[in-house]
């Protein structure tokens, strides 16, 4: 029996596909996006997560660590030395706050099942079903695909959110068991898309082309519309024009910005890497469907 690591499992959704959905956010990603809002997401390991509209300062936690491994950084508060920390969780009892979490738990498939199963009536009554998001889900492809057979067999659908980063083989093992994808896509330039993402997008590239050819599900791409990146009429009508010559993608999907993880960048005392940079809303993006008569593809903005 297989474990993943999994941070948030997030119960009737509706934002995440069709129908009424569950949400399970994988733990550990290749790339390092700088608007990532899960920063919680990122690292393999297991970390402590300080909510900081709730903690007051008033250092129950670093009194209880046996490691010392808890300090008040001005910038960002009581924060953990996760090269000290030890996950005892001596910290997140002492806090009456409830403003330290761990992120990141380990769980068999028939664990994660016992949950997503008591939602049962709402996907089978919505068409809903299970939305496999991360992190980087792919890289549990052996952990997925036993989940999808077993959902499958239940009369609900899967869906699986990816960064295209991971070896094909992962990609392979959920093909014929997976109902939709959804693939990221931030950029055509393979210099621009290591600097905004620390990776290069080669392998990204030729996983979509894979897909493209291989996959009998629904595949869609989503681009993530980041001022002052990747917001250029020459980036966007790149990825248009790598779109259009796909054989099976009919939709694409523009996300606009915005900075909703900035609590957790702070809770997990790093740097906000993209300062002050203000939030999109859907309507900011609607001139992008002009692109329509240009393009055989649906562009939707979400």
């Amino acid at each position: 029996m297989g474990r993943a690591r999994i941070f948030n499992i997030e119960r009737c959704s509706t934002e995440d596909g069709p129908g009424i959905r569950t949400t399970v956010f994988f733990k550990g990603c290749y790339l390092r996006c700088r608007w990532c809002a899960n920063p919680e997401s990122q690292e393999f390991r297991k970390e402590i997560l300080v909510k900081t509209v709730r903690c007051v300062g008033c250092g129950n936690c670093a009194a209880a660590c046996p490691e010392g491994a808890i300090s008040f950084l001005p910038e960002f508060g009581m924060i953990t030395d996760w090269k000290k920390c030890r996950l005892c969780g001596k910290c997140i009892d002492a806090c009456w706050q409830g403003a330290r979490v761990l992120q990141g738990e380990d769980y068999t498939e028939e664990e994660l099942m016992e949950i997503l199963v008591r939602d049962e009536g709402y996907y089978l009554a919505s068409g809903g079903g299970i939305t496999f998001s991360g992190g980087e889900p792919l890289i549990y492809a052996d952990f997925i695909r036993e989940c999808s057979e077993r959902i499958h067999r239940r009369g609900w659908n899967t869906l699986v959110e990816t960064c295209g980063e991971v070896p094909l083989e992962n990609i392979r093992k959920i093909a014929d068991c997976t109902d939709v994808i959804y693939c990221d896509y931030k950029h055509f330039s393979n210099e621009v898309h290591k600097r905004l993402t620390g990776r290069g997008n080669q392998r990204i590239l030729e996983n979509i082309k894979w897909m493209d050819e291989n996959y009998r599900g629904r595949l869609y791409l989503r681009y993530p519309y980041i001022p002052g990146r990747n917001d250029s009429p020459e980036a966007v009508e790149g990825f248009l024009e790598f779109a259009a010559g796909l054989k099976t993608v009919e939709e694409v999907v523009f996300l606009p910005y915005h900075r909703l993880g900035l609590p957790k960048y702070q809770g997990l005392g790093r740097t906000y890497e993209m300062g002050d940079l203000a939030s999109l809303k859907v309507k900011d993006l609607l001139f992008l469907k002009e692109y329509e008569k240009s393009y055989p593809l649906k562009i939707s903005i979400r």
